[in-house]
Formats: C-alpha cells, structure tokens, sequence
C-alpha cells in the first residue's frame, strides 16, 4: 500500500464491502478508500450465492417489498450502466399446483402482493387472454406484479414442461437472476478507477476519530466495517 492511512477502511472485499466501496467512491466521491480482506476479493461466500433476486415476499406490512423495490432499481441502473455485464434477466418465479383448493389461494396471493407494491394482478382465466411470456434474457420492457393463470390451454401453451394435472400457476414477474461475481468484479473495477485501494491482510491496528465524525462512515455502515483513518498493516 502506497500510503498507510486512509480516510475509509472497509473491513471485507466481498460483494457488500465492493458495493460499499464503489457507491461511497464512485456515487458519493469520497477519497482515499480502502477495501482489506484476508483474502481475495469476493472469494468467500460471495462466490457461493444462489444469485437470485425478487420482490415477492409476504406481509405483513410492505418494508421487504420496498426494500427490494429499491434494491431492483439499482441493480437495472448497473445493468444499463454497466451494458449488462453480469447478466440481469426477468425471468420470475413461478409456483405451481395441482390441487383446485390452491387456485383461489393464488389468486388472493397475487391480489394482496398488488397491496404491498408488489406490482398488479394479472388473472388469465380464458384462452384469448393477453399473458406475455418472460424471456430467457434481459430485463427491460418486462412488466412488474403477477400473472396467475388458470385457464388449462394457456397452462399447456406456455407450459408444457408441467404435469397434466396443473392447475394454477402463479408467475411473479419482478425476479430473476443474475452472476452475482461478474457483478461484484464490474463494481470493484469502477471503485479501482476512482482510486479505492485493496490490501490483502489484516487490519491490526486501528485509531479512528469519534463516532459520528465521518459522513462516509455513516453511508457505509450496515454493508460493511468502516472507520476513519483507520491504519492497515
């Protein structure tokens, strides 16, 4: 390391600690950020997620939908800025039954989700009916909410993979996938490029100023360790 103090030290290169470092460094524009970890960066667990996302959650309340509103935002503002290196798709999710008790329960589900901000209810229950498929890629020109379908030649139509029996599906549109490693290697790239430093070691000492006293901690904390004018060796 060039120099042996820093105006931010955040504890752990994996994908929370490179998302702190490039929004603290790249969005915010603040200086003389450094990312430590014991080992490589996003070489722990941020290697091992299931790399999905949705705002499909239950109540009560709405505090996770809109948290993953807001979070689902940001990751199509990477996307866009980033011409979708990591991979972004709306896929959804889709849950399926076999049973006519659940169709009524599906429908009630997609109902209250559109309570939550999930997105409208979209209810296909006759063949004529407007469902638009999701693509295997990309994210854009996708609706949000839920399409339940249960009319049994949309169910074959789009479905064919399904049992016979099936009787509801119910596809939550504002989910997917993504490579969640060339995400975090996009981010820390752009953090290098703004001047955010990485130390493979430990941070054995540490002299911070007093609580309160660094703005950038304050925007970073919850996503990673941050100090001021922490000292790495």
């Amino acid at each position: 390391m060039s120099a042996p103090t820093a105006e931010v030290v955040i504890c752990g290169a994996g994908i929370a600690g490179i998302a702190a470092a490039y929004h603290l460094a790249v969005r915010r524009g603040v200086t003389g950020v450094v990312l430590v970890d014991e080992g490589p960066p996003l070489s722990l667990t941020s290697d091992k997620s299931t790399e999905c996302y949705r705002n499909w959650w239950p109540g009560p309340g709405d505090d996770m939908v809109a948290l993953m509103n807001r979070s689902i935002d940001l990751l199509e503002d990477l996307a866009h800025e980033s011409h979708n290196r990591f991979l972004l798709n709306r896929r959804g999710y889709l849950f399926v039954t076999a049973d006519p008790a659940q169709v009524p329960v599906f429908v009630e589900r997609a109902k209250e989700a559109a309570t939550r901000g999930v997105g409208p209810a979209r209810i296909h229950d006759h063949a004529s009916s407007d469902y638009e498929p999701a693509p295997a890629d990309g994210f854009e020109d996708q609706p949000t909410g839920t399409d339940v379908i249960t009319d049994p030649t949309l169910l074959r139509r789009y479905f064919p993979h399904l049992a016979s029996d099936t009787k509801a599906v119910l596809h939550a549109r504002r989910c997917g996938w993504f490579s969640a490693q060339q995400l975090g290697m996009y981010l820390l790239e752009r953090a290098r490029e703004h001047g955010v430093r990485f130390v493979e070691g430990r941070v054995e000492r540490a002299s911070t100023r007093p609580a309160g006293a660094c703005a950038a901690c304050r925007s970073a904390r919850g996503a990673a360790t941050c100090a001021s004018r922490r000292t790495a060796s």
